[in-house]
């Protein structure tokens, strides 16, 4: 039979796979739309700008994601388990309610 500890550790580790998803997710949406504006006819400036406009709230809710996501690693690094799973959880859910302001 399995330890509460080692039930943390696989609830922390799930939830660190999900942030991390969702951390990437804004940056591979902004560089998706940038390589599909590629075109000798528009401007750099232009192309940049576009691409980060279409996709500031995914890069936002990554951002934050990101540093809820640090956060609960130190927690984590330190044995404080409940605390760092509790923040990976929040990191998702910011990430979701960030989103669904558009």
């Amino acid at each position: 039979m399995l330890k509460k500890e080692t039930y943390m550790d696989w609830i922390c580790r799930a939830l660190m796979s999900f942030d991390l998803f969702a951390i990437c997710a804004g940056y591979i949406s902004y560089f998706q739309a940038k390589r599909q504006l590629v075109s000798p006819l528009i401007p750099r400036s232009a192309m940049f700008e576009v691409a980060y406009q279409t996709n500031e709230l995914y890069i936002r809710a990554s951002l934050i994601t990101a540093g809820l996501f640090l956060t609960g690693v130190w927690f984590y690094s330190f044995r404080k388990k409940v605390i760092a799973a509790t923040l990976f959880l929040v990191a998702i859910i910011v990430y979701r309610v960030v989103l669904s302001m558009a």
